[in-house]
């Protein structure tokens, strides 16, 4: 009985053994291998994965691809596009998330199927209930391309094109971030984490705020919300800002006073600046010889005085700007004598 038994268990091993081999396969190349793209807006992301394929000298649309009938938009396995965020394709709102990729290829339009599905076999193609979403686009000739590809182009601070590139079409289609609003609902959650013991990201969000000119009243609270954890440069002259964008300029003006008390060189050398590039040359003036003064032994005092040189230049004032370029020149190390002499002889 023990005999049997044994040899019932030995044969089971060997039924699992050969079962395991026969499943297990070495990774060899793909004909039409992985691919994947990915590019960033503001702090959102939109990520391609495909099967790149070869034309190996085959007619592509109207020939292995028909026209007017989906297709995988690659090879294999199905093509995915993610959205970290919601997003616009092509004008019309689309969820955050992975949807698989189809299109239906036309001689004059494309159109573009985002299905709720993105596990799929390619060939397993989405019904009409199943799409997320579908667009038109007009395909364009290019330069021939032996592989399927993807690319992004014409990005800008909001916005791409995806292209689909294969023999001698693209397919392009616009997706679209409502970058400001992400970045700002992300914030609100990220300070319900970690960052909210930082007074310095509400000076951050506040700071964003004002940048673009939205959510003021918010940001007013968030810059309070800093200063009361801790005064700071920074968050002195975000709330001076925006007290400018109210409209209550003395108090504004009330608040840099005391946020130069505050203010490190380099601080205060950037709001110089700042003042310099939106043509306020008196202010900047006064900034960058406040600066001088409260950091007088600052081993690197003579790039500042420099930048006060720059303003009174920029202010019409020859005579002081040479002054102070040369005095620039007497404290700055001899490797800057060249610069410094090309400036005060056009000066003289």
């Amino acid at each position: 009985m023990k005999t049997i038994k044994r040899k019932i268990l030995v044969s089971l091993l060997l039924l699992a053994t050969v079962a395991i081999a026969q499943a297990q396969s070495l990774t060899m190349p793909e004909p039409s291998q992985d691919a994947s793209i990915t590019q960033r807006l503001g702090i959102s992301d939109v990520t391609i994965k495909y099967n790149s394929p070869g034309t190996h000298g085959r007619e592509i649309f109207g020939g292995i691809i028909p026209y007017n009938a989906i297709w995988r938009a690659g090879a294999n396995e199905n093509t995915t596009i993610h959205f970290s965020h919601d997003a616009m394709v092509e004008g019309k709102k689309i969820k955050a998330g992975t949807y698989g990729l189809y299109m239906i290829p036309g001689k004059e339009k494309f159109q573009i199927l985002f299905s709720k599905f993105n596990k799929s076999w390619g060939t397993v193609l989405p019904k009409e209930e199943e799409l997320a979403l579908k667009v038109s686009v007009n395909p364009e000739k290019i330069v021939f391309q032996e592989w399927l590809g993807y690319d992004f182009t014409d990005r800008s601070a909001d916005k791409l094109v995806a292209v689909l590139e294969w023999a001698d079409v693209s397919v392009p289609f616009k997706i679209e971030f409502d970058i400001t609003k992400i970045v700002i609902e992300n914030s609100i959650a990220e300070l319900k984490g970690q960052a909210g013991f930082s007074g310095t990201s509400y000076m951050q969000l506040a700071a964003y705020c004002l940048q673009n000119n939205t959510n003021l009243e918010e940001a007013m609270t968030w810059v309070d919300i800093s200063i009361s954890r801790k005064k700071t440069f920074s968050n002195l002259n975000v709330k001076a800002d925006l007290l400018l964008k109210k409209g209550e300029d003395e108090a504004a003006k009330v608040l840099m006073e005391e946020a130069f008390s505050y203010g490190n060189i380099w601080e205060l050398n950037s709001y110089g600046y700042t003042l310099l590039n939106e043509n306020k040359t008196k202010e900047a003036i006064k900034v960058f010889t406040l600066n001088i003064k409260k950091h007088e032994n600052h081993h690197l005092v003579w790039r500042f005085i420099d930048s006060l040189g720059e303003a009174y230049l920029k202010d019409g004032n020859k005579k002081m700007a040479l002054k102070y370029y040369k005095e620039a020149k007497e404290k700055a190390p001899v490797t800057q004598d060249v610069y410094f002499d090309g400036i005060i002889s056009k000066l003289k």
